[in-house]
């Protein structure tokens, strides 16, 4: 995170992780809809029955809090452990994986066990490697849902699965869903319907180009969500009056924001998929969906060197993948306009010739 806060200006930025931003407008939001305060809770009311509706849950199986997906995480996974990241308890966590997913359970004192997904696999969930994970002592296991960063899809089956095997131990399945947003047009159930023990954090933010607004949420069952309540107590209290209202304008307006981002992330998956048909260079797994790919690159070209050129050079942004423990990686986004991304694809080509990049 410090590394993404710090990043220089550049022409193209291919290392966003989220969707063109949406302006104001599209909202339709006017002069009655900012608001600067509502009735201290656990939620406001009408943004929960919003999101209820949306995931077809209970509105006391929704928590909004504003501060996006990353406060939303941790808060559920103070929840879920209550108390259980001392004295031994245990979370399993993704590799590679967004870094949020795995300092946040370091942080809270837990000893962490990593879940390989490999890229041979096509960052599948191997179900008898996710048993061999688990324990007595296992508290909680943390999985994205897009894959973040490769974009893979867990499927609902798997899901199941993985939280029958957790719920045997008395443990909770954590997925942060929020790149499954970006499936437009697609049946995409919440992950909390795969067991009364999972829990899914998720928000506007990557599929609707809404960053500003860091509206997030958990979802999960009443007893969880109460949990998650009370340790908001020690943190934010309230949510944020005018985010909340422009969260619940959005819900309210999705259909008009989706397509509007649909229009991007179509496209652009478009343009990824025939850009590493000619970039021998490149080998990735296609995701179904989302906002980013996460190709490999041949040996003997280092990501942070690339990185570098591609800025230097190129004016142009991409993630090293030892942000995501994977250093043989570039993560790109493809949420951009569709000469901006043209333009962004052809410079790593141009860079991967100038570092004497060879296809393996």
């Amino acid at each position: 995170m410090r590394w993404a806060k710090s990043l220089p200006p550049a022409r193209i930025n291919l290392a966003r992780s989220g969707v063109e931003l949406c302006p104001a407008s599209v909202l339709g939001a006017g002069p009655r809809d900012v608001v600067i305060q509502h009735p201290p809770g656990y939620g406001w009311p009408p943004l929960k029955e919003a999101l209820g509706r949306r995931y077809r849950v209970s509105p006391e199986w929704v928590y909004p809090v504003s501060g996006g997906t990353s406060f939303a995480t941790w808060l559920a996974c103070v929840a879920a452990l209550d108390g259980g990241g001392r004295g031994g308890g245990e979370v399993i966590v993704e590799r590679p994986t967004y870094e949020h997913l795995l300092r946040i359970p370091q942080a809270l004192g837990c000893r962490v066990r990593r879940l390989e997904r490999r890229f041979g696999d096509g960052y599948a969930i191997d179900l008898e490697r996710f048993a061999s994970r688990i324990n007595r002592r296992t508290r909680l296991a943390i999985v994205s849902n897009l894959h973040n960063p490769s974009g893979a899809r867990i499927d609902l089956a798997t899901l199941r699965a993985m939280a029958r095997m957790l719920r045997s131990v008395g443990a909770w399945l954590l997925v942060d869903e929020v790149y499954l947003e970006c499936l437009f047009g697609r049946r995409t159930d919440s992950s909390v319907h795969a067991g009364p023990n999972v829990i899914a954090t998720n928000s506007l933010t990557k599929a609707y180009g809404l960053d500003g607004l860091r509206a997030g949420w958990i979802l999960g069952p009443r007893a969880l969500i109460a949990r998650a309540g009370r340790a908001n107590d020690l943190m934010t209290v309230n949510g944020v009056a005018p985010g909340e209202h422009l969260s619940l304008l959005a819900l309210r307006r999705l259909g008009t924001v989706r397509r509007r981002a649909d229009g991007f992330l179509l496209g652009g998956l478009g343009r990824v998929r025939r850009f590493l048909v000619r970039e021998p260079r490149l080998q990735a797994v296609m995701p179904p969906g989302g906002n980013v790919v996460f190709p490999r690159l041949p040996r003997g070209v280092d990501a942070d060197r690339l990185h570098r050129h591609l800025l230097r050079e190129y004016s142009t942004l991409v993630v090293p993948g030892r942000m995501f423990e994977a250093p043989r990686h570039i993560r790109i986004s493809f949420g951009l306009r569709p000469g901006r991304l043209a333009s962004g694809l052809r410079n790593i080509s141009r860079a991967l010739d100038d570092l004497g990049a060879e296809a393996e």
